[in-house]
């Protein structure tokens, strides 16, 4: 009674787990693609650095624009006041008013600084296209690593169709064996060894299923979704068969988003080495201001006074001796420039390793998930001509299984082999800043 309760529950487990799969919606890897350039947290955060930078690049903030400035001052007073004049006459004054007003307009701007500003303008343009390309780097990183899970949930659910049809071929043979048993023509170890061997797939088939869901959970993260929700990955994964090492290492070497982020760098240090150097020429400001001023008072010797006053010139300040400070701070941005070249070098270094490793990898897994299809259809053919076979007791439960293994390891070796030549053809593409372009 217990093994035929046991065997009740796990029909009734797969059962289900089959059923919940017929219902959940299927997404495909453009909706997934889609749902994280709209909503991964990544993206959003580097879409307001790209602003922010964009906002700084500008001509106010280089200081090549001048500045204006209004003032204005109201003050109101109350006094009691009492004057003797030399003439004799007295003027005694209770709460007497008073009233100030003054307006003021000031222009400040600097028309020459050493060619300071000019090189800010410069540096402030290179970190605004650094913000852009972080930004398509961000992009660019989370659409692979949707890529890269997506097609892990691909794979999983090749695997788990193909132990589908592994536990029913070992529910078939656990039948035929409990029938010879009971007809007398096995023994009971036969009928236990199959028992055992259907349990062993149905742990295998629950423990794929609990994978599968840890990947959807995985992708669920990246696209900002709600952590349950299930789907059902619809496409299948296609490998690109026409890529080249050559034109991929070229494309990197000048699309990466990391060496292309590098040698922007260097070129704002450079900028940035120019900035300081401006340090050492005079800097030249214009300055103008007009003044309105209305004195309105009852007491005092002067009733009221309005004065208007328009003032201009020019300032000029030469820098003379700074404690040698500008000459360090030259060679502190000169040093900053040589490690930014030296590290765009390194960067493209870097670069052709990681091209080299990942087409390496996309080469040898392309090659083999050709040669994994191929044998995949002989196991199958295998398995089906065997399991026939078995049913007129021309090959041992033994055997079978053994055929069962071998339909099995295949099946992995051909996904895992389709599945890494898609994840090295994925890296590929990012470094040449082509992931958009994967089918």
């Amino acid at each position: 009674m217990y093994k035929i309760v046991l065997s009740v529950i796990i029909l009734l487990f797969v059962s289900g787990v089959q059923a919940q799969q017929e219902q959940v919606p299927s997404l495909t890897l453009a909706d997934a693609i889609a749902e994280g350039l709209g909503n991964n947290y990544s993206i959003l955060l580097a879409r307001n650095s790209e602003q922010i930078s964009s906002n700084n690049a500008s001509r106010g903030n280089a200081g090549m624009l001048p500045s204006v400035t209004l003032n204005g001052t109201l003050t109101n007073g109350i006094a009691d006041s009492n004057m003797e004049f030399s003439s004799g006459q007295v003027q005694d004054k209770t709460g007497a008013k008073s009233t100030n007003l003054n307006g003021n307009v000031a222009l400040d701007w600097t028309v020459f600084d050493g060619m300071t500003m000019f090189a800010d303008y410069e540096r402030l343009k290179i970190l605004e296209a650094i913000g852009r390309e972080n930004l398509r780097a961000t992009i660019q990183q989370t659409i692979s690593s949707i890529m890269t899970v997506y097609f892990d949930i691909v794979s999983r659910q090749k695997e788990i169709e193909a132990m589908k049809h592994i536990l029913t071929i070992s529910r078939q043979r656990l039948h035929s064996a409990n029938d010879l048993f009971q007809g007398g023509r096995v023994s009971k170890v036969d009928l236990l060894s199959a028992r055992v061997d259907y349990n062993a797939d149905t742990a295998s088939y629950i423990q794929q299923t609990e994978e599968l869901r840890d990947a959807k959970i995985k992708l669920n993260q990246l696209l900002a979704r709600n952590i349950d929700d299930d789907f059902r990955a619809a496409d299948t994964i296609a490998i690109d068969q026409t890529l080249s090492y050559r034109q991929i290492h070229d494309m990197a070497l000048s699309e990466n988003p990391d060496v292309t982020l590098s040698r922007m760098a260097a070129n704002a240090a450079a900028f940035t080495l120019k900035s300081v150097q401006g340090s050492r020429y005079p800097t030249v400001r214009l300055t103008s201001s007009y003044t309105m001023t209305k004195l309105n008072s009852e007491s005092g010797q002067v009733i009221q006074n309005k004065s208007n006053t328009f003032n201009y010139g020019v300032t000029a300040s030469v820098p003379l001796f700074k404690g040698f400070n500008i000459n360090r701070e030259i060679r502190n941005a000169r040093l900053e420039k040589d490690a930014a070249e030296l590290r765009y070098e390194e960067m493209q270094k870097e670069i052709e390793a990681q091209v080299a490793a990942a087409y390496s990898a996309y080469e040898v897994n392309r090659k083999l998930a050709i040669f994994e299809v191929a044998n995949l259809s002989l196991a199958a053919e295998n398995l089906d001509v065997s399991m026939e076979r078995y049913r007129f007791g021309a090959i041992s439960a033994i055997e079978l299984r053994d055929v069962q293994r071998s339909y099995i390891s295949a099946t992995n070796r051909m996904i895992v082999a389709r599945y890494n030549a898609k994840v090295a053809e994925t890296a590929l593409k990012l470094l040449t800043g082509e992931v958009l372009k994967i089918e």
